[in-house]
Formats: C-alpha cells, structure tokens, sequence
C-alpha cells in the first residue's frame, strides 16, 4: 500500500520519466523499475529529483545496496535511503522508500527495523490526515510480531496498542480504541508476568489477526 494513492503531489519531471513514474505506483512496482535502470542511473535521477547533485554519490551504493537479494541489506539501504528522502522533504520518495524498508525488514524477520519503517509509514499518514491509515500501519506491524518465530522489543507492541488507540480516538472510533486497549492490557499481563510470548511469537493463540475498524 502506498500511501500517496490519490493524494494530491507537486509534478516532479526528471530525465528518468520511468522511475517518476513508478514512484508514484508504489514500492513493488518502483522496485522493479530500480532494478531495471541500475544503481547509477538510479543515483542520478535521485540527485536530479531532489536538486541536490551531491546526493549522487551518496545514493549510489545504497541503492545499489537496496538491490541485494540479502532482505537485512537490503533493509538497512533503504532506511538510510528514506531518512534521505525525508531530509528532502519528497513525501512521495520518503513514503515509498519507507515502504520499501518495511518490507525488506519483515523478510530479514528484523523485529527493530519492522517497528521503525512502521512508525515513520504511520507518521506520514497521519500529516497527510489519514489516521485510520496510519493506525493500519500499527496494526499490521502487531500481526507481524505475533506471527510463529516473530520476535521484537516488547516496548514496540505497548508502543503499537497505545497509538491504535489514540489513532482511533481521533477517528472517533471509540468501540475500537476501547477493544484494543483490553488486548494491550493483556499483553501487558503477559509481559509483567516473564511470559516469552511478550517477546517472540503469538500473544494471543487461536485469535484471528487483528482488524481496523470500518
């Protein structure tokens, strides 16, 4: 998911009208278009994106990096790649590359890096107003945390309910802030209590992944 889908963004041509392009379609397919154009010519749209020449150098071993079949390369290319984007105040390029950090981390199982890409996803939506968007982000992050062999900080997931909740009471989802503070009070008891399923694994055995609210 993208969040700049339909979101209003100022036209930005450079000489690579593919990669633009692409960018605007998402991290899958903005994947596929890096990999075909190359980590150099990759580093010299991004330098020409961003109207920062220098950028280029900076950008080109990352992105060469962000191409790695290895998924914690990969991972950690395109976090320092989207604190980049953000530096230049492109939400599009940050959000998608953001995008791109959150899936490359699920696949390295990197429990850290998972939370991180979230928060930073979740921040952007709600600038741009949209907190059941960004709620979704929380949401998916505590789905990937109580999959089998899953593990992370438990101060991440307390992290995740509380903002669900805040998230939803801004949306005025009150039923949903209230369902989701009962599960982070459970989880909480398992946590005071030592349990290893605070830590790694499903907190909740037999339960259905958790939803947003409509």
């Amino acid at each position: 998911m993208s969040l700049m889908d339909g979101a209003p963004s100022p036209l930005q041509l450079t000489r690579s009208p593919r990669l633009d392009n692409a960018l605007r379609l998402g991290w899958d397919a903005f994947s596929r278009t890096l990999a075909g154009a190359g980590a150099e010519d990759a580093a010299r749209w991004l330098a020409a994106r961003t109207g920062d020449p220098e950028l280029r150098a900076v950008a080109e071993p990352l992105l060469l990096l962000a191409l790695d079949p290895d998924p914690e390369e990969a991972a950690e290319a395109l976090f320092a790649l989207a604190e980049l984007g953000e530096e230049t105040d492109d939400d599009l390029l940050a959000d998608t590359l953001w995008e791109g950090a959150l899936d490359r981390a699920q696949s390295a199982a990197d429990g850290d890096l998972v939370a991180e890409a979230t928060r930073r996803l979740a921040s952007l939506a709600e600038r741009l107003d949209d907190p059941l968007a960004a709620a979704e982000f929380f949401i998916g992050f505590l789905n990937w945390r109580r999959q089998a062999g899953h593990s992370g900080d438990p101060e991440d997931v307390e992290e995740a309910f509380e903002q669900i909740v805040r998230l939803a009471i801004v949306d005025g989802a009150q039923k949903a802030a209230a369902e989701y503070q009962y599960r982070q009070i459970q989880f909480t008891r398992l946590l005071e209590n030592e349990d290893e399923r605070a830590v790694e694994g499903d907190w909740e055995v037999g339960s259905q992944p958790y939803e947003p609210w409509a």
